[in-house]
């Protein structure tokens, strides 16, 4: 991530992102201040998960430091991020002020949706043992929106919203 991209996010994101880097320039990284970093990351209430714009840096955070302290706790981890890419089409997307958005900016959705299935992209091709694993659930969650794609009216604005942001990996 450049350097200005970095400051136009805030305090609270290059908070979370230089610690996320500390943690993951030690060679063993102390499994509790990982934790710490794991707990400002969403939790599933009843199927649910509510991102705002905190929890959603601290998701990209926990994923940095994943790939860049070469998979440390990714048996912690891992499970996580992939029961998150599960939970997408029901999130709630908790906007922030109209303020921060610019015209020329993706959906959060959208914007959130790609660096969670880049991240896991990352650790597939850096692990060979959750590389069927994480291609599965991409795969799932693929099938689960093209679902909610085809029959819109089913589904609530959550998986509809998942869905519309789905739409740019279906040329891949």
């Amino acid at each position: 991530m450049s350097v200005s991209a970095a400051d136009s996010r805030g305090f609270y994101f290059n908070t979370v992102l230089s610690l996320a880097r500390s943690l993951a320039a030690h060679r063993q990284a102390p499994l509790e201040k990982v934790q710490k970093l794991q707990c400002m990351c969403p939790v599933d209430f009843r199927g649910v998960f509510q991102l705002d714009e905190r929890r959603r840096d601290a998701v990209i955070a926990l994923g940095i430091f994943l790939v860049e302290s070469n998979l440390q706790h990714k048996d912690a981890i891992v499970p996580y991020l992939l029961g998150l890419l599960k939970g997408l089409p029901k999130v709630q997307w908790i906007e922030e002020s109209s303020e921060h958005k610019g015209r020329d900016t993706l959906p959060i959705a959208e914007n959130f949706s790609f660096c969670l299935v880049t991240l896991l992209s990352d650790v597939a091709q850096r692990d060979e043992n959750l590389r069927a694993q994480v291609l599965e659930a991409l795969m799932d969650i693929m099938q689960v929106l093209q679902d909610v794609c085809k029959n819109p009216e089913a589904h609530d604005k959550a998986s509809t919203t998942v869905c519309s942001c789905f739409s740019c990996y279906s040329s891949l």
